[in-house]
């Protein structure tokens, strides 16, 4: 199974613009939290998922810098930008991460794939945001392509288009 982390990143942040970029002593906050992804043992690949805006351009080339994959998409419809970053790089398992989580634990990401591994029979969506279960930060959700293709196909709210996993939780609450 391709099990692939998507971060969504993007410079215009509304509360903050930029603050992906930022930085904390030699490195930018985006820069600490691929680090850490990249420690995540139960995954096959980390891809960054941005826009097509010119004022992304300085995400993808930190990308170019750290070898990580990227890819660009709609700023409007992230929706989108996810469901073609995952065909891209062929993903069958997704762990949806966001850019403003730089402290993430790669064990908590680990912990969240390992449950979803064990669980996908029974399941097409697991996180530790839907109940409360670690701290703000970590948040991890984890899911099958399918499911992100089917709220790709289906998803009609722009509330749904705007954010990746309303849809999903909706559609796999109900299963």
């Amino acid at each position: 199974m391709q099990t692939v982390i998507i971060v969504q990143a993007r410079m215009n942040s509304s509360r903050l613009p930029g603050k992906i970029l930022k930085r904390v002593l030699d490195k930018t906050l985006l820069e600490y939290q691929l680090e850490r992804l990249q420690r995540v043992k139960s995954a096959d690949n980390l891809v960054v998922a941005t826009t097509v805006n010119n004022s992304d351009d300085p995400v993808v080339e930190l990308c170019k810098q750290l070898g990580v994959s990227y890819y660009r998409g709609s700023e409007e419809d992230v929706l989108s930008r996810y469901y073609y970053a995952a065909r891209e790089y062929n993903a069958e398992a997704l762990v949806r991460i966001t850019a403003d989580c730089p402290l993430i634990d790669p064990q908590v990401v680990d912990r969240v794939i390992a449950y979803y591994l064990r669980h996908m029979d029974s399941c097409d969506y697991v996180s530790n945001v839907s109940q409360r279960t670690y701290p703000r930060g970590m948040d991890t959700e984890v899911f099958t392509f399918s499911m992100l293709e089917e709220a790709h196909i289906n998803a009609l709210e722009i509330s749904e288009q705007e954010h990746v996993t309303p849809y999903i939780r909706k559609a796999a609450s109900k299963r």
